[in-house]
């Protein structure tokens, strides 16, 4: 009984985020370092934290919050997950900020609130110029955005194919 609401959001979070992530790693693999990477932590970390708060209704604790963050990223890597999850916060706390950090914190941010048929309206420019790129090649929405504002950055950061 205790815990069963977290375990609950815990499931649906990863599952939401590993279909992303699948993909990803099913065109290009997963290249030495990923997870050490300030963009890849912070996209994944603001993804699993948005998704977990959507799914949760916001009635989580931040503990419970941190054990669904910790939870995700070991899913997603296969590695030490509280350590991913604590690099994350060490990242979202540092002053200044890392550019490279936030930069795949606010793609990760974008692309998961499109997914939920959602756009802060700081993004709407992005989004509507996406909008229309996914429209003119025939995607959906969401699935444009990972594209750009995932897969892109990743495949230039890692020299990828």
């Amino acid at each position: 009984m205790f815990g069963r609401f977290r375990k609950k959001v815990t499931k649906q979070t990863i599952e939401m985020v590993r279909q992303q992530h699948a993909i990803f790693q099913h065109h290009h693999g997963i290249p030495p370092s990923f997870w050490q990477d300030e963009f890849v932590i912070g996209y994944y970390g603001a993804m699993i934290s948005f998704v977990c708060q959507v799914v949760s209704q916001g009635r989580l604790s931040q503990t419970d919050k941190g054990y669904v963050l910790q939870d995700g990223f070991e899913a997603l890597s296969n590695m030490n997950g509280s350590a991913i999850a604590r690099r994350f916060t060490e990242l979202s706390f540092q002053q200044p900020q890392s550019a490279t950090f936030k930069n795949g914190v606010d793609n990760g941010s974008i692309v998961t609130l499109a997914i939920f048929g959602k756009t802060d309206p700081q993004d709407r420019e992005i989004v509507e110029a996406a909008e229309i790129e996914a429209a003119r090649i025939g995607i959906p929405l969401p699935t444009y955005l990972m594209m750009s504002l995932f897969f892109e950055p990743v495949k230039e950061r890692f020299g990828l194919d």
